[in-house]
């Protein structure tokens, strides 16, 4: 068997453990109040990115393996399956958070937006799939986490997917270049190019060269800074997403051994001790509740939101907090919640006097989207093919600006237990100001991107900050796992994030004035050119800036205990046994890039770990 085989294909003479076991009584797929084992080897919470991963790995051996999913099966609606409805799938298959007013968006509410659904925010996310450049990973291990690097995570990035090359005549026309060694051929998520692009693509390329920018050849093999091409997470054959249901669900509903447990909320992780044994979860905030239990390992893939709730809930968590709410300490873990960051981002607007056809403006046009979707439904071509995009520019921070060195010296000299909230832990401050001096350490070099344009059809561009310096927090309101826990961005908390988009914004008014972006004429509108003071573009920030890019990242950070880590290496709970996490909630810094590629890679590679611990 597969999972069998990785044990020995490791050549360590690790000789493996398990038992046989007896086939599973009833059907896979079962709806909430239905009857369950009462104990599986494996208890995994969520169903989303990570955990229909882990669960399919888990389940290629016979054990017997559970996942318990709030969120729904969908019904393969249009606004799932379709591209071109991309983050327009209905509500009900997200949770929508609002966070505490936050002082450095002038006291705005934001809201916290992840996938509430079998498959998890891959079923409802833009379908943009690129990679991080490689010390976006060599940051993880030099802050303490040996095993963690770019090199240590490539055959896993490469395990995950499928890669389609787009056509000869596509590839040519937009100069799409790529380097299969650094592809997967056999993974689970599809990953191919569209049939349709925006000629004006090739406009904003020419125009991130002519600004000074790398344009690498593959930015699959960890060469990510600089405008790329990456791909979607999009079936090339059917042209409709493809996300870890389809992945990691769809083809595997057959075995015996794995349960799926949907429209069900785990309350609590029940302990022996120090010991996970297994959860309670209930269909309903005034259903009765039941138990499960797990011989070998209660898994967190609840996403960086809901995994720091569940734990602080049962148990796990800061003394102080836990105590407030009467819950029995399992674990004092200082760093549970504390080190939640996610990217921010706004979009500028501008207008182009000479645009290129076809162009986003002709989505306007009603006849010419009826004859797009007709031409979808019957060749699988056009523009509905297309999501949010294949391209973006990744820059480090001296292509930004020219304050370069000025923004890092800032960031050295700062104190950092002045930004952070009043009475954050003492590990927690030594972890963010480890984070800080990597940081400065890598942004220095040139080795790390500070700033996301996305552009590609017109003047205006999405500005993303890729490396916040801010930390927020997410801490629970009350006992209740029905209960959103309290969400605080902690956006613009520390004042050189303001300073970087402020140069950001410049530099996008740098890029318009490249002659490839003067061949379309362009104009900016928001902010227009006569917001021109330090002081405006930051009030314009403040009043346009959206806290997340749907990235939410480090709720349970994997670093050492003493800089305020919830899990090791090995992703185990400090303080507990049979416990662990799997899902973007562990990663210290958030990558420079969009993470759906990253948690795929995560969550195959922490497979080696059960393997050891069984």
């Amino acid at each position: 068997m597969r999972f069998s085989f990785v044990v020995a294909s490791l050549a360590l003479g690790v000789a493996s453990t398990r038992a046989t076991h007896h086939a599973l009584p009833h059907a896979q797929v079962i709806g909430r109040d239905v009857q369950l084992l009462s104990s599986y080897e494996y208890v995994i919470v969520g169903a989303g990115t990570a955990g229909l991963t882990v669960a399919d790995r888990l389940s290629e051996d016979p054990l017997k393996v559970l996942v318990i999913e709030t969120g729904d099966l969908d019904h393969g609606e249009d606004e799932i399956l379709i591209p071109r409805y991309a983050l327009g799938a209905p509500r009900k298959y997200f949770y929508d958070i609002p966070s505490v007013p936050m002082p450095g968006l002038n006291n705005r509410s934001e809201l916290l937006s992840v996938g509430r659904i079998v498959g998890g925010s891959s079923a409802v996310n833009g379908m943009f799939m690129p990679r991080g450049a490689k010390s976006d990973y060599d940051l993880w291990r030099d802050l303490g986490n040996p095993g963690w690097g770019w090199r240590d995570l490539l055959p896993y990035f490469i395990k995950s997917e499928t890669f389609t090359p787009p056509p000869a005549s596509l590839a040519s026309k937009f100069n799409i270049t790529w380097d299969m060694r650094y592809h997967g051929t056999k993974g689970p998520v599809k990953s191919s190019y569209p049939p349709f692009l925006y000629p004006a693509v090739n406009v904003f390329l020419n125009a991130i060269r002519q600004f000074g920018s790398h344009v690498p050849y593959e930015h699959a093999s960890g060469d990510a800074l600089g405008a790329y091409w990456a791909p979607n997470t999009l079936d090339p054959v059917t042209r409709t997403r493809s996300y870890a249901r389809t992945a990691h669900y769809d083809t595997i509903k057959s075995r015996v051994n794995f349960h799926l447990l949907y429209n069900t909320t785990v309350t609590k992780i029940t302990f022996n001790g120090k010991t996970a044994t297994g959860v309670m979860y209930a269909s309903g905030p005034k259903a009765r509740s039941k138990s499960v239990s797990a011989s070998r390992e209660v898994i967190l893939a609840a996403g960086a939101p809901h995994t720091p709730q569940l734990l602080q809930i049962s148990g796990v968590g800061p003394r102080k907090l836990l105590e407030s709410f009467n819950i029995p300490v399992i674990s004092d873990l200082p760093g549970v919640g504390a080190n939640f960051h996610d990217h921010p981002y706004l979009f500028t607007a501008g207008t182009v006097a000479h645009d290129l056809n076809p162009s986003p403006s002709n989505t306007s046009n009603a006849t010419w989207m009826a004859e797009q979707l007709d031409l979808y439904r019957t060749k699988r071509d056009g523009v509905y093919t297309t999501s949010l995009g294949n391209t973006a520019a990744f820059l480090p921070l001296n292509e930004i600006t020219l304050l370069s060195t000025s923004i890092v010296n800032s960031l050295k000299s700062q104190d950092p237990v002045k930004a952070p909230p009043a009475e954050t832990d003492s590990t927690v401050l030594a972890g963010w100001k480890a984070q800080r001096d990597l940081i400065v350490k890598y942004t220095l070099e040139g080795k790390i991107a500070a700033g996301e344009f996305i552009g590609g059809s017109g003047a205006g561009m999405g500005l993303v900050l890729l490396k916040p310096l801010s930390r927020g927090s997410l801490t629970i309101k009350s006992t209740s796992a029905f209960d959103d826990p309290i969400v605080d961005f902690g956006t613009l908390r520390n004042p050189l994030d303001l300073d970087i988009l402020t140069e950001m914004i410049k530099a996008w008014r740098r890029m318009l004035l490249t002659p490839a972006m003067q061949s379309m004429g362009p104009a900016a509108t928001s902010p227009a050119d006569n917001v021109t003071s330090t002081a405006d573009i930051q009030a314009y920030i403040r009043a346009n800036l959206a806290a997340s890019l749907w990235h939410p990242t480090g709720s349970a950070p994997m670093l050492k205990k003493e800089l305020g880590g919830v899990v090791d290496t090995r992703l185990l709970v400090y303080g507990t046994r049979g416990l662990s996490i799997v899902d973007a909630s562990i990663l210290p810094i958030c990558p420079s890039t969009h993470i759906t590629s990253t948690v795929y890679a995560v969550a195959e590679k922490v497979l080696i770990f059960f393997v050891f611990r069984s």
